[in-house]
């Protein structure tokens, strides 16, 4: 039996890595003293998965995790409990269904003072090297559905990335910067399952939630 459990991840624990955040919600996961089905062998850990991880320092409101369960209980309320300190559950849902089959992108949303960019020099068409990730094409390869917004002194730009093409803001962002002085924050909002948001599906698919 399994379930989905969406989390937040934000403030300081933004800057855990990967790893470290999948062991701060896997001793969240313990403590709850939840009914877990865990793995074989002698070192034996929660049975979970996770959808592909946010470099580090980004915001992510769409953390999803899929968790093994012997059976039925009420879960959220003693996941919020025993969570840490920005490292929140949200919601959770009771599906069968997994999610790492099915999501193909990701949306994100990046706010930076607007007297820090000129959106002129966006250029789509411009190529782009990724040479910690050996990855070559164009901006719009990796960067898709590209908006801007202005909100006050602020400006919003949103975008997806294809879950095998997932890449630093930074090379949307830098070159469209005239100055590297100013605040920025950077948001990973939903998960996509091709043109739907991986939040729709679940409450589609699942038979019952907790929130």
């Amino acid at each position: 039996m399994f379930a989905i459990v969406r989390y937040k991840k934000y403030g300081l624990i933004r800057f855990l890595s990967a790893i470290e955040t999948s062991n701060a919600i896997e001793r969240n996961l313990r403590r709850s003293g939840l009914p877990l089905i865990m793995t074989e062998g002698f070192h034996q850990k929660v049975k979970v998965s996770y959808l592909d991880p946010v470099p580090t320092g980004v915001i992510n409101l769409a953390l999803y995790v899929r968790i093994a369960f012997k059976n039925k209980v009420e879960a959220l309320n003693k996941l919020k409990r025993t969570s840490l300190c920005g490292l929140y559950p949200v919601k959770l849902w009771w599906t069968e269904m997994n999610m790492n089959r099915l999501v193909t992108s990701y949306e994100f949303r990046l706010i930076i003072p607007k007297s820090s960019v000129d959106i002129s020099r966006y250029d789509e068409e411009k190529p782009l090297e990724v040479p910690e990730k050996r990855k070559y094409g164009l901006v719009k390869d990796f960067f898709h559905q590209v908006s801007f917004d202005f909100k006050g002194d602020f400006a919003v730009i949103k975008y997806l990335q294809p879950k095998d093409k997932m890449v630093h803001a930074k090379y949307l962002y830098e070159s469209i910067l005239n100055r590297r002085d100013g605040f920025l924050l950077i948001e990973c909002t939903e998960a996509f399952c091709n043109e739907r948001p991986l939040s729709e599906i679940l409450e589609e698919s699942s038979w019952d939630t907790e929130c």
